[in-house]
């Protein structure tokens, strides 16, 4: 008989869930992010920056890369972009709404990620328990197999057989103790 030998456990799954739940958290949360900002244009440094709102009056158009569908090109008179009244006001509860749709899709992915995770860790927790109750039951058999009194041989790497001393014996009983100690709480 060999010694003890404990079952793995394959800690592969746990880490693929969780690295999963992690990536689609991080992939929402830019999604998220990249549906509000519309305008991109090239900064005087020569940056390509976005934004939901218009650029400043002071970059050329040559350098407005994209804005939203619905949005006309602004006259780069300053006059035009502080223009204020009426006409402004469903543009920014239009904002607003879109800025709060956004925060409640956000929020449903992270609670959808959290809900994950505690799956996730509950199916750990539940291998765990299996895998403990598998490596009791292994160690206890090993310790009646000690117990039975009898003659026990192992098999060398040559492919004989030797039969196991009374010290070696004691060896692979206090190590099946230390297992069924160990895992049979």
């Amino acid at each position: 008989m060999s010694a003890f030998t404990p079952v793995r456990t394959p800690g592969r799954l746990l880490h693929a869930v969780a690295v999963a739940a992690t990536l689609f958290a991080v992939t929402s949360v830019f999604m998220a992010q990249s549906a509000v900002a519309q305008w991109k244009w090239i900064s005087p440094a020569g940056v390509v920056q976005y934004s939901d709102l218009p650029p400043p009056p002071n970059i050329p158009r040559k350098d407005i890369l994209s804005k939203p569908a619905a949005a006309p090109m602004r006259a780069n008179a300053p006059a035009a972009s502080a223009a204020s009244g009426p006409a402004t006001a469903p543009a920014s509860a239009s904002k607003a709404a879109a800025q709060t749709q956004a925060t409640r899709e956000l929020q449903q992915k992270l609670e959808q990620d959290k809900r994950a995770k505690e799956a996730a860790q509950r199916l750990q927790q539940e291998f765990d328990a299996q895998t403990k109750q598998a490596n009791c039951q292994q160690a206890q058999r090993q310790l009646q197999t000690l117990d039975s009194g009898v003659r026990l041989a192992e098999v060398d790497a040559h492919g004989n057989r030797a039969f196991l001393t009374d010290a070696q014996r004691a060896a692979q009983r206090q190590q099946a103790m230390a297992a069924v100690a160990n895992f049979c709480r």
